[in-house]
């Protein structure tokens, strides 16, 4: 019989799933709501069907279930998979174990930071395969981040490693919801390209754009920037640019052979990342990027659930 590994990646609207193969092959995937709204016994009985689902799955496709992953929010103290760390989309979460969701289940079931699983999955089978050292971001409505040595997750003295959207970018800056100021993923996120966008529209309402004003979505941006609209143009240039400097000086910090970027808004693609890498390397050392590449994640929204399956492989 085959040996497949599952994964769940737990989120705050919804909870991707499925089954890897031995050889990082996904088998099969699903999603399904959060149920957060419903309170955390409702969270938790869901990760239980859907670990129950994986089992199935596992036996459908003719072979064995060795053990599940979990990708959860928030700094989870590993391999005891105590949630840490704050979560402001599962309130409440915070203080959970885990594992122990799991604990009448006939195999192993760790949990990890889902940034760190998103990591490992391209690390092992993806974008960052054959490298010693490598960062890994998956960049939306946060910036999660992932330092993978030699095929193992860097995880810190407190397992904090990696928190890339929380380093200071702008001293003072604007407030985040952790309490601190100037938080990198409040510049470069998601959200912050949809508002940098809407004030360029005021300045060239000729712009595609315009039309959609009220319903404009990173997605759309990037589709705007890749058929050269100017505003979606200079938008999210200066949205590369700014993380470009950012990542430099991780560079500069880790020294990395790889930079991997992936999450919501590496629907900006190639383009994108090419603008990001033009950043990288103007403020960069010459030595700490003479190694370095920077590539578009192979998985996309998948990588948090393969990843999470990868826990039971390395």
């Amino acid at each position: 019989m085959r040996k497949y590994y599952g994964g769940i990646d737990l989120g705050g609207s919804f909870v991707k799933a499925g089954l890897l193969s031995a050889e990082g092959e996904p088998v099969s995937s699903l999603i399904v709501p959060a149920s957060v709204e419903k309170g955390i016994p409702a969270v938790k009985a869901n990760l239980r069907e859907i670990g129950n689902k994986l089992i199935d799955l596992a036996i459908q496709n003719h072979g064995d279930l060795i053990g599940i992953g979990v990708g959860s929010p928030g700094t989870i103290k590993y391999p005891e998979g105590i949630v840490t760390g704050a979560t402001p989309n599962i309130p409440g979460w915070p203080g959970t174990n885990i594992s122990e969701i799991f604990s009448d289940f006939p195999l192993k079931v760790v949990a990890d930071n889902d940034a760190n699983c998103m990591g490992l999955a391209e690390a092992l089978f993806g974008a960052g395969i054959g490298t010693s050292i490598g960062f890994y971001l998956t960049i939306g409505t946060g910036i999660g981040g992932a330092i993978i040595i030699n095929g193992k997750l860097h995880r810190g003295a407190s397992f904090c490693a990696g928190e890339f959207g929380h380093t200071i970018f702008v001293y003072n800056g604007v407030q985040c919801k952790t309490g601190r100021r100037g938080c990198l993923e409040h510049y470069v996120n998601g959200s912050a390209l949809v508002s940098a966008t809407l004030e360029l529209i005021k300045l060239h309402p000729e712009s595609v754009l315009a039309k959609a004003r009220e319903l404009i979505t990173p997605k759309l941006i990037f589709e705007a920037f890749n058929q050269g609209d100017s505003v979606a143009q200079k938008a999210v240039a200066e949205n590369a640019a700014m993380l470009g400097t950012a990542i430099g000086s991780a560079v500069n910090l880790l020294n990395p052979e790889i930079v991997v970027i992936g999450g919501g808004m590496a629907l900006g693609g190639q383009k994108y990342i090419e603008l990001i890498k033009k950043a990288i390397f103007a403020f960069a050392f010459e030595s700490t990027t003479s190694a370095l590449r920077v590539e578009l994640a192979k998985f996309g929204n998948d990588a948090g659930w393969i990843g999470a399956a990868c826990l039971n492989i390395t």
